[in-house]
């Protein structure tokens, strides 16, 4: 896998993560006996509020995630999608990839299942940082510190989750815009 924090960036001038989403929540529909219930384009490149990795991240419900069986794996790995096998808790991501030489994430999906807390963390936090706020300047910020600072990929990864819980509680809790 890619070692190193992708160069971030602030623009999509030409729409093609939406297009891209787009796409790829059609084959996700499309797929055959498909446990997909919905897609949601989250992240950076869903608003470009702040400076983020040029990785088009989809949020993909399912009523439960035993629904995703190595069968349902496999379509999508025909699609070019990958799982990652990290300890991830009540969600299975899986990635798609510029090449298999390279393995730069183009494309992450974050498969949880639908009207849990964790799906509906996704949710509230992607609304609250597609409005222009100090808040999402707070966190543009820190997540730029995170990626100059950490020593690889994983490293980066930690503290971009580390940033999330943070902002969940900071949502959860009711703190002000300075408070992250």
């Amino acid at each position: 896998m890619y070692s190193h924090i992708q160069p971030l960036i602030t623009e999509d001038h030409n729409n093609i993560y939406r297009q891209r989403y787009q796409e790829l929540s059609d084959i996700l529909f499309n797929l055959l006996d498909t446990p997909v219930k919905s897609t949601h384009h989250i992240g950076g490149t869903s608003h470009f509020n702040y400076p983020t990795e040029p990785i088009l991240d989809i949020l993909v419900g399912v009523n439960n995630l035993h629904d995703i069986t190595s069968l349902d794996e496999k379509r999508l790995n025909y699609e070019g999608f990958y799982r990652l096998h990290h300890p991830y808790k009540k969600k299975v991501v899986m990635a798609q990839f510029n090449n298999l030489i390279e393995l730069k994430q183009v494309t992450r999906l974050h498969i949880i299942q639908k009207d849990s807390k964790l799906y509906n963390d996704y949710l509230q936090t992607n609304f609250s940082l597609s409005k222009k706020s100090p808040l999402v300047t707070t966190f543009g910020q820190a997540k730029q510190s995170a990626s100059t600072t950490a020593i690889n990929i994983r490293d980066y990864e930690n503290k971009k989750q580390q940033l999330f819980d943070n902002f969940i509680k900071h949502l959860s809790d009711g703190l002000k815009d300075t408070d992250l």
